[in-house]
């Protein structure tokens, strides 16, 4: 359904002369590198999905059938799922350029598929191929001028300073909303008097490292043998949407509270309750969602760099360093939210902690359906319709290139958006019904 079939090396036409095509940078890699001593620059890699797409370009203007191996949608599908991610190029140019660079290529590759899906003319197909194919040189160069494999080198020790920044970059960007969250759930229950239930915000997180640690072994051995990187898409978008909906539920409640002083001593007194200790819990698994949904990524995010420690100066230096910064940055943003936090009146935190709940549930919805159905193949997978609006908005294209946008999930696609536009609406609404309820629960809880 994804394409997880992988084919055999063999010969097609590029621009008019013999040029070998793979179908995944597994098997290019096994006929080139068998010993694994080559470096294979990103320029190479870009020759070689140059050279799958055209076999694509080739078999539709043949007019040969759409599905199957033999198929022309298989080279235009395999050239991001199979080449583009499990080579490396897109985490690179996510530690190294940027993520929101990322977003612009993965778009035009779902623009080019949806042009074949659609059966443009040749010419809009081979339109969209040469933009992809520019944008990835474009990328290539720069990679390979850092790395030092052009002639134009950027020096060792540029190199490494570069892969500081990135691995460091990668575990800020990356576990801040976990920690956005942890922390402020961890404030909330010692703001409330409740400071027995931060242990079971800390067991969830702690459970969640440890689970990030076997899922990237997971993915990473099956990607290994597969070829490809759907697998982890997949986890990470259902793990996504899962949190959405626990991130609703511990957003509405804490926003149902937040006009009774009386429940912060309610809530203390009945610590016990079983439908309280359901609450806490509730938050232990909110951050356990939090924090799995971002820690396989990262470690498979540095598994890359540690690949590329070898060839540069310090460069294993670089990426410890990169980590610990990274680490010790996050731990003082978790420090000051919880201490901050606890400072700020009962009101006003109960509203600020909801509000950033919902505002997380809907970044969270926009990169859970992202990854789902475009990284994970499913807009391809359902087509019709589905892969229609998987596409760049004309009218918003400028959103692809902006990191902020990216970090909240907002992408300019109808896939991503109208899901959180409908999220949004319906957060409004449940606000504005909880901020004009009479808090019942106020003379109850008093004379409990």
């Amino acid at each position: 359904m994804f394409g997880l079939i992988v084919m055999f090396p063999v010969k097609a036409f590029a621009t008019g002369s013999d040029a070998s095509y793979y179908m995944s940078y597994k098997k290019y890699k096994a006929a080139v590198d068998p010993e694994g001593t080559k470096t294979i620059t990103y320029n190479e890699i870009t020759d070689q999905i140059s050279n799958l797409l055209e076999e694509g370009m080739r078999r539709y203007k043949e007019g040969v059938q759409k599905d199957g191996d033999e198929g022309y949608y298989k080279p235009f599908s395999n050239a991001y799922g199979f080449w583009y991610e499990t080579s490396g190029f897109e985490k690179t140019v996510m530690g190294y350029i940027s993520g929101s660079r990322v977003t612009e290529v993965e778009l035009q590759f779902s623009t080019m598929r949806k042009s074949v899906s659609n059966e443009e003319s040749a010419e809009v197909v081979r339109k969209e191929v040469d933009t992809l194919v520019s944008m990835l040189r474009e990328d290539a160069e720069k990679l390979d001028s850092l790395f030092g494999y052009s002639v134009e080198k950027s020096g060792s020790g540029g190199l490494a300073w570069a892969t500081f920044a990135a691995v460091f970059g990668i575990i800020v960007r990356e576990g801040l909303e976990a920690i956005l969250i942890v922390g402020a759930m961890a404030a909330y229950l010692i703001k409330t008097k409740n400071k027995k239930g931060t242990l079971y915000v800390y067991i969830g997180a702690v459970l969640a490292l440890v689970a990030s640690v076997i899922m990237a072994v997971i993915l990473y051995s099956f990607a290994s043998s597969a070829g490809n990187s759907i697998p982890q898409e997949i986890t990470e978008g259902i793990t996504a949407l899962l949190a959405v909906a626990v991130l609703i539920y511990v957003s509405n409640w804490m926003i149902s509270k937040a006009e009774s002083d009386n429940w912060t001593k309610y809530l203390s007194d009945k610590v016990s309750d079983s439908a309280d200790k359901g609450k806490v819990l509730a938050l232990g698994f909110t951050s356990f969602l939090a924090v799995f949904r971002e820690g396989a990524e990262v470690i498979l995010f540095c598994q890359q760099y540690f690949t590329r420690a070898d060839t540069m100066d310090n460069g294993y230096l670089a990426v410890f360093g990169g980590i610990f910064g990274g680490l010790v940055t996050v731990a003082l943003i978790f420090i000051l939210i919880r201490v901050f936090g606890v400072k700020i009146p009962l009101k006003p935190f109960f509203m600020a902690t909801s509000i950033l709940m919902a505002i997380m549930s809907i970044a969270f919805l926009g990169s859970g359906m992202w990854e789902l159905f475009m990284d994970g193949g499913l807009a391809d997978a359902i087509g019709g319709w589905v892969q229609q609006i998987s596409v760049t908005i004309p009218e918003l294209s400028w959103m692809s290139g902006n990191d902020m946008l990216a970090f909240f999930g907002i992408y300019p696609t109808w896939i991503t958006l109208i899901p959180q536009l409908i999220l949004l609406v319906i957060t409004v609404i449940t606000f504005i019904i909880a901020m004009k309820k009479k808090p019942a629960v106020k003379e109850k809880s008093v004379e409990q």
